[in-house]
């Protein structure tokens, strides 16, 4: 009995591969797999080019430059600030063993991702920081999300757990 329950529940986890080809999902990739290249090519460099050169009369040239590759460079150098600049520079309040540290000028220009020792010393946490009214428009957003409806089963660290972190492995600066 105990043979047949192991391999039903291995069933139920593990799909045979016959069973994953006839799947309608790998069948027939869903829409924003299947157009996601163009959907880029859209979003990032076409919409935001014509929205100002249409709108408001911005010569094409201009508007490709500023709207689209300007705005995309910036974007990208912000995301790899916080893989570069807070993994090197700031205080590490939360774990002083990990190279991760909070950044105020990363927070300002990654819109809150800046506190990144809090970050990987507690992944779990939603917000990505231990302050609720300092600046985390990445928090507020989901915040929002969830005042709405549409993000449920948001998870905190406790002050007790920030507190007893803090104090076995932090440096102390906070």
């Amino acid at each position: 009995m105990e043979e047949i329950e192991a391999i039903t529940l291995h069933l139920l986890v593990h799909h045979h591969p016959t069973t994953i080809n006839r799947c309608p999902v790998t069948a027939w990739p869903p829409p924003l797999s299947r157009y996601y290249k163009i959907t880029v090519v859209l979003m990032c460099f076409v919409v935001p080019t014509l929205v100002p050169w249409y709108i408001w009369g911005e010569s094409l040239w201009n508007s490709y430059f500023l709207a689209s590759i300007l705005r995309y460079t910036i974007s990208l150098n912000v995301t790899w600030l916080v893989n570069s600049v807070a993994h090197m520079y700031g205080n590490r309040p939360y774990d002083k063993h990990i190279s991760p540290r909070q950044n105020p000028l990363v927070t300002l220009g990654a819109i809150g991702e800046g506190f990144h020792n809090y970050h990987h010393t507690f992944p779990f946490d939603y917000s990505a920081s231990e302050f609720g009214l300092n600046f985390n428009p990445t928090t507020w957003f989901i915040d929002f999300m969830c005042w709405l409806g549409l993000a449920t089963d948001r998870k905190r660290a406790t002050k007790q757990m920030i507190e007893a972190r803090k104090a076995r492995t932090g440096d102390g600066s906070a």
